[in-house]
């Protein structure tokens, strides 16, 4: 068993639960549900190395994929494939929940530098500076690089 299994995160205002680790799964993937309470946009990134799969549990996501948005929807899912520009967001006012699986296992390592632990009761908010900037630094160990337009100026 991981010592990060079960442990919530929060990470660009998204509450992460790890429910699978690499560790679990001989690196083989990692699983997490996620939350968003309905204003939340993922950094517009790219992963090197690794591939992710999201399955919508309720609510709604917009997912911008090398440049064209598509809205999903609970029960539906969407492969973004490494090397391919992506964004997450969750602007309809209503939170969602969604299942994240990342091939390989590299996501929980960087949940965990770049994320912080959720404190009991709390609620994720927008992104601090301080959690801006730990997001940033651990992109660049996990081969995930951040392009321009995030956080929004304004």
């Amino acid at each position: 068993m991981s010592s990060m299994e079960g442990q919530e995160f929060v990470l660009a205002g998204v509450t992460m639960k790890l429910l699978l680790s690499g560790e679990q799964t001989n690196g083989q993937f990692c699983l997490l549900e996620n939350t968003s309470c309905g204003n939340t946009k993922t950094p517009i990134h790219v992963h090197a190395g690794d591939d992710e799969t999201v399955y919508i549990i309720e609510g709604e996501l917009t997912a911008v994929v090398d440049g064209k948005a598509r809205r999903l929807t609970a029960g539906q899912s969407l492969f973004l494939e490494r090397g391919v520009p992506h964004q997450l967001m969750n602007t309809s006012g209503r939170p969602a929940r969604y299942i994240l699986i990342d091939t390989p296992a590299l996501f929980d390592k960087f949940l965990k530098e770049a994320g912080r632990e959720l404190r009991q009761g709390e609620t994720a908010g927008p992104p601090t500076p301080e959690e801006i900037d730990r997001l940033q630094k651990a992109s660049l160990k996990y081969g995930i690089t951040l392009l321009p337009g995030w956080p929004a100026q304004g």
